[in-house]
């Protein structure tokens, strides 16, 4: 095992994840079909923004990613590699705010899984069942126990919930572009205009397909867990960053084929589009099956998320910058059971609090919201350090500064407010606390460690 802070060694964690397993890992963390409908609505506008966010952020991500990997090796991913170029306070901040954001995206990936699986008890009965908090709150919070046992059970039983979740993820793709091929054969179109809609809306969502493309540098924060990540990590990164972008691409094409533009729903978009082909085609039956498998293609990438950013606590627990449980290994299953258990408690918590005095959509949109803002802050910090590395090249180094400058831009605009929601000043409200609080707990945990003796 390698020695990623201070000496300490990640010991006892098991290397069980090969290339297949990262490229599969990648893609259910990349590529989530909730992310189409609520920006597929500017027309074919939508897809010219998807090759932006993809060459502006996504490729100085996987340069970045496959740099400080080699330069700084081991557990704990980004939070090892900022704190050995700014220091311990900006590394814990860094850190700490990628492991909250997830704490806001879990739960957006959960309400999502819910709106799909809705469509699972028919097309007829799927909008009330999508809008129920009831119906929506006892699935997600069903999978979230699943998933926090079957990982806490080890890496070796947790990744074959995110293989799964790739392949399904891949196999949902296959299914909308037939449905869309079925359409079009049968005459089925819808009219799709050159550019729909863009306001100043518009950079929010590009916003939130940046984010949208994060998850290139998760599976290093299992760094020790990777059986040879020197010869795996960069042809995975690869493979998963062009199946990712081709498979948001054409997702977006399709869903603008099948539904009209001011029809597609935030939560259902993309079982609206399934259905429309599958009716066309005559096989309306394919929209239950399907929607279980598209579900299972987002738990599998909430588990994804949940399990990796479980990571950095689990790292700063054996350096002291958290209390030292945190870094405790299960002594059978040798999974960090103490991180995953306080992160599956905390996504509980703000799955909770999202539903007070919220529609599910608007839920929906400050959960995203609030994950978008907190999770640009480590890549900031992410691409500062891939500019500031001595030794590397030159476009190596500009890619880190391409990545900065259009970080800094998500960070403002994502606080733009969208359509759909129903009071601006409270979105607005919920939106900073839902900031403020975890940013501010994060730096007041690292004070206290530091006023009490913890190496932070």
């Amino acid at each position: 095992m390698s020695a990623p802070l201070d000496g300490h060694a990640v010991a006892h964690v098991e290397p069980t994840l090969g290339r297949r397993d990262l490229v599969l890992l990648k893609i259910v963390a990349i590529v989530n079909l909730n992310n189409v409908p609520a920006t597929a609505v500017y027309g074919w506008f939508s897809l010219a923004l998807w090759g932006l966010a993809f060459l502006f952020f996504m490729v100085p991500s996987a340069v970045a990613v496959v740099v400080l990997s080699r330069r700084y090796p081991g557990e704990g991913g980004l939070y090892v590699w900022i704190r050995q170029r700014f220091g311990d306070a900006h590394g814990f901040l860094a850190g700490w705010c990628y492991w909250a954001a997830n704490l806001f995206y879990v739960p957006v990936l959960l309400v999502y899984m819910a709106g799909v699986f809705a469509f699972a008890g028919g097309e007829a009965r799927a909008e009330s069942l999508a809008g129920s908090r009831v119906f929506v709150a006892a699935l997600a919070f069903g999978w979230l126990v699943f998933m926090t046992v079957a990982n806490i059970r080890g890496a070796a039983v947790g990744k074959w919930i995110h293989n799964i979740g790739g392949l399904s993820n891949l196999v949902s793709v296959v299914l909308v572009l037939a449905a869309a091929g079925a359409a079009l054969a049968a005459g089925v179109q819808a009219e799709v205009p050159a550019m729909a809609g863009v306001t100043w809306e518009t950079a929010t969502s590009f916003a939130v397909m940046c984010n949208a493309l994060v998850g290139v540098e998760l599976a290093s924060t299992m760094g020790d867990e990777i059986k040879d990540p020197r010869r795996d990590l960069a042809p995975a990164i690869g493979i998963a960053s062009v199946i990712s972008i081709l498979s948001y691409i054409a997702t977006a094409a399709a869903v603008l084929l099948l539904v009209p533009v001011a029809e597609v729903g935030v939560l259902q978009g993309i079982m609206q589009a399934i259905g429309v082909g599958a009716g066309a085609a005559g096989a309306a039956w394919l929209v239950v099956p399907l929607a279980v498998l598209m579900g299972l293609a987002i738990g599998g990438s909430a588990s994804a998320w949940f399990a990796g950013s479980a990571r950095v606590p689990f790292v700063a627990g054996l350096t002291s910058a958290l209390p030292e449980a945190l870094g405790r290994v299960h002594p059978t299953y040798k999974s960090p059971h103490v991180a995953l258990t306080v992160a599956a408690v905390c996504c509980a918590v703000f799955t909770g609090l999202s539903f007070v005095g919220s529609s599910v959509n608007e839920a929906y949109q400050v959960l995203l919201k609030a994950a978008v803002v907190i999770q640009m802050i480590p890549f900031t910090y992410l691409f500062l350090t891939l500019a500031k590395t001595p030794g590397i090249a030159a476009w190596a180094r500009a890619a880190g500064w391409m990545g900065l400058a259009t970080t800094s831009a998500g960070l403002i605009v994502a606080f733009l407010p969208t359509a759909d929601v129903e009071s601006v000043v409270v979105f607005e409200l919920k939106l900073l606390a839902g900031v403020a609080a975890p940013v501010g707990l994060g730096w007041f945990l690292h004070r206290r460690a530091s006023t009490h003796g913890g190496r932070t």
